[in-house]
């Protein structure tokens, strides 16, 4: 067995050593180069994914946030003999250096078991890395790649960006020039923006904070903003402000489908300056950068695309000498093509405020009073929660991620190019992933995306009729992200996990719109004028967590508290 460790002046790094030494030099940068394509291949993902290599040697990225301990192993099933090379840390997000071409930090053959690749390693620097997996006969001696390989991938430290909560910013930032003036300034023209149309609410909240923040343990701090599911006004409107750029469906958009992608120049960008007497302090999302250059620059130009044949305003794409005028068309004909769909129902915790300090994530959730009782007493206080529907794409034309759900801004399919802070969580209520020769739920797949397009098209029609006139379009009286979403899991699952659920009741009474989703939108509860059914709204709310018990990223005690005792109620009923 023949282990390689180059060691950057930064980096610490351990690999096993197995038996069996074979002849064979050792990766070094570029050496493909002329004899195969080392290939952008998105993000390695935690735990196993299935890699084909194709004659083409696939690199995937990962992120180190400063000493972020891996270990990486790489079997070959069928008998390929494993080979992995690390390199990193990258310049320019990974976008300035051609995969195969950066500085490599180790590399192993037969460091597992039998001819299995497997390393251990800290990478200390922060920024991204990609590993790259291929045989030995590719790396060491330079054939065509060829084979089938497992990659799991394992993370022990470092595993996500580190985070600061509510009080150690608030901490920061009073040792700095700006103090309490500027960051309650900043704070109070955050909540005007995030209740519009309810000054009395915000001034109620901001006062609030003044107190608290009067307070030298800021007792409170930690709980702010809590606010009632029965204040329909104030949570209507709070609780689907996610970011993200919504798609223009008025815009029309036609010519070849690669033509319409674009470039594969991606332009990542992070949370925007707040104030300049807070320096540091961002709000917004830091960019995906594990994303391939196509995958992020890609994502924009696909949710415009979809979102615009969903609004059937007479755009067209061609591909493959087809003519496709709907989501549905263009999903059954990336199947067709070769592609690889993965359809996902995801949920997590909002994170409207979004505050960032330098490269940290703040930890700071709206609050939910449920009212739904807990056995211990009080009732279910819980991070207010945020779901949709996404599709992973993965092919040889197209290769990126989209999502779909009702923002306050209309209802639209959005890029999902930006990663959300560890403490939101993620859960996947279902997936399917589904490619030519193995479409057991290409039905299922294609009846989400024909359900958004149903759904995108009900919104504007209810815009201009029982919301006319309304703030933000009667954003939280037709439904928000939350309802788009249960709306479009009834209709291709039949069940409802979602909560809570705003839709007001009153549209119910309303006349039929006959377009497939009346029964669906009449199965929603409709939680904002009232819990009819408390057993069924607190396993809703359960389902909604994106946090299992004992989750490292809960940050929570007392909501981790709760959230035991009301599974411990779920679970007697």
């Amino acid at each position: 067995m023949r282990t390689a460790l180059l060691l950057a002046s930064s980096l610490w790094i351990t690999a096993c050593v197995g038996e069996d030494d074979k002849p064979g030099g050792a990766w070094s940068p570029g050496k493909a180069d002329g004899a195969y394509d080392v290939i952008e291949a998105g993000p390695a993902e935690f735990g196993k994914t299935a890699i084909t290599l194709d004659h083409r040697l696939p690199a995937l990225r990962v992120v180190s946030h400063g000493d972020t301990e891996l270990a990486i192993d790489l079997r070959g099933p069928g008998g390929a003999d494993a080979y992995l090379v690390v390199e990193g840390p990258l310049a320019d997000d990974g976008d300035g250096e051609a995969a195969g071409t950066g500085q490599v930090v180790a590399d192993d053959d037969d460091g597992g078991d039998g001819t299995d690749a497997h390393l251990e390693v800290t990478l200390a620097e922060p920024g991204v890395y990609r590993i790259l997996t291929g045989t030995y006969q590719a790396v060491a001696l330079g054939a065509a790649p060829e084979g089938d390989l497992e990659l799991e991938l394992t993370c022990r430290a470092g595993c996500a960006r580190p985070a600061l909560d509510q009080k150690e910013l608030v901490a920061t930032l009073r040792a700095g020039a700006g103090g309490d003036a500027a960051f309650v300034a900043m704070a109070e023209a955050a909540l005007a923006g995030a209740l519009p149309g309810d000054a009395a609410l915000a001034g109620v909240l901001s006062s609030q904070l003044r107190g608290i923040l009067a307070d030298p343990e800021l007792r409170g701090l930690d709980r702010f903003p809590t606010l009632a599911l029965a204040d329909l006004g104030a949570v209507r409107p709070l609780i689907g402000l996610i970011e993200a750029t919504p798609p223009a469906p008025d815009q029309v958009v036609t010519g070849d489908l690669r033509t319409v992608l674009g470039p594969c120049r991606p332009e990542r960008t992070g949370p925007a300056p707040v104030d300049p007497r807070l320096p540091g302090l961002g709000n917004g999302h830091f960019a995906d950068v594990r994303l391939s250059p196509c995958q992020a620059a890609h994502a924009t130009t696909l949710a415009q695309v979809l979102t615009s044949l969903a609004a059937g305003n007479g755009s067209q794409v061609s591909f493959q000498g087809e003519s496709i005028t709907t989501p549905r068309q263009l999903m059954a004909a990336l199947l067709a093509s070769g592609h690889t769909i993965e359809v996902r129902n995801e949920r997590t915790y909002a994170n409207f405020i979004s505050l960032t300090l330098g490269a940290r994530d703040v930890i700071w959730p709206v609050w939910l009073d449920t009212g739904i009782p807990l056995s211990s007493g009080g009732s279910l206080t819980i991070p207010m929660g945020h779901s949709h529907h996404a599709w992973r794409i993965r092919g040889p034309v197209v290769d990126t991620r989209v999502m779909f759900y009702l923002g306050i801004s209309g209802a639209g399919f959005f890029a999902q190019d930006h990663v959300r802070p560890a403490w939101t969580g993620e859960r996947v209520a279902t997936q399917a992933t589904v490619s030519a020769d193995a479409a057991e739920d290409a039905g299922y797949l294609l009846a989400t995306v024909e359900a958004a397009t149903t759904y995108l098209q009900r919104n504007r029609v209810e815009r201009t009729t029982v919301a006319a006139g309304l703030p933000a379009d009667g954003y939280g009286v037709v439904g928000v992200c939350n309802d788009s979403n249960a709306a479009l899991e009834y209709v291709t699952r039949g069940t409802i996990t979602a909560f809570p659920l705003l839709r007001a009741a009153a549209l119910d009474a309303g006349p039929a719109l006959g377009d497939g989703l009346d029964a669906a939108m009449r199965a929603l509860p409709n939680d904002g004028d009232g819990l009819a059914d408390v057993d069924d709204a607190r396993r809703r709310a359960l389902a909604m967590q994106p946090h299992d018990a004992g989750a490292e990223a809960m940050w929570d005690s007392q909501l981790a508290a709760d959230l035991a005792t009301a599974r411990a109620d779920e679970a007697m009923r």
